[in-house]
């Protein structure tokens, strides 16, 4: 039993990328569901999505889905095709459970993070109230609206050089820039629409191994990818909700 006074509900709806399987981010999403609950919150919903679809389904139109998605600017989230597959699948969990309010917690890995900033968006619109917070994991890039910008943070693998380099090559696709205001003319800012944070993660492996739990995917410590990227989420999000 928790130690905290009682908080708001939540609900978590974590999100996956192309050709997942099933049970990619299962132990994950039970681990953010503890951490939650931990602190106090009643978690009111805490499932998995497939905005694209997950292993079973045709990986071209996959990648063709995603890759329109990563294209769709900042004011016509409703042509996200992944945005909009998760709004509803939201909508159908909220009318299961019998939704009375809360906040949504959104978190996308590869193009399931393009997604998520998409139905943050709409659900926006549709809820109003405080922003969703958003957590894009190994995902590619895409220009986020600027109400949103503060409520998303954007985790990538780095590698062992001191400059933390981006490790992961999804997390350099597509692009959080635009044209901005400049004297002389336009100017291009690549973070124009970018999201408000960012956190690198030192973990073994690659796109692919963000929540691996067992060897080899342990650094010399003993720390799991899985909870090297479970602790730099929580860090943010506890401040967040």
């Amino acid at each position: 039993m928790s130690s905290h006074s009682a908080k708001g509900p939540v609900s978590i709806y974590l999100l996956s990328g192309l050709a997942t399987a099933p049970e990619f981010m299962e132990s994950f999403r039970a681990a953010l569901h503890a951490l939650l609950a931990r602190e106090g919150h009643e978690v009111t919903a805490s499932e998995l999505l497939f905005p694209y679809g997950d292993w079973s389904r045709n990986v071209v139109k996959q990648v063709c889905e995603i890759g329109l998605d990563m294209r769709v600017s900042p004011e016509r989230a409703v042509r996200s095709i992944g945005g909009r597959r998760a709004v509803a699948a939201i909508a159908e969990s909220r009318m299961r459970r019998g939704w009375q309010g809360g906040r949504t917690i959104l978190v996308g890995h590869s193009g399931g993070g393009v997604a998520a900033v998409h139905a943050a968006n709409l659900l926006q619109e549709q809820d109003g109230g405080p922003p969703s917070p958003v957590v894009m994991i190994g995902s590619p890039r895409c220009r986020i609206p600027k109400e949103l910008r503060p409520s998303v943070l954007f985790v990538h693998a780095v590698g062992d050089s001191p400059r933390a380099v981006i490790a992961d090559a999804i997390c350099r696709l597509g692009t959080f820039g635009g044209w901005g205001g400049f004297r002389a003319g336009k100017l291009w800012q690549h973070d124009k629409h970018g999201p408000a944070g960012a956190c690198g993660v030192p973990i073994i492996g690659g796109h692919a191994d963000y929540f691996r739990e067992h060897a080899p995917y342990m650094n010399e410590m003993g720390l799991s990818n899985g909870w090297l990227t479970l602790q730099a989420v929580w860090s943010w999000l506890n401040e967040k909700i």
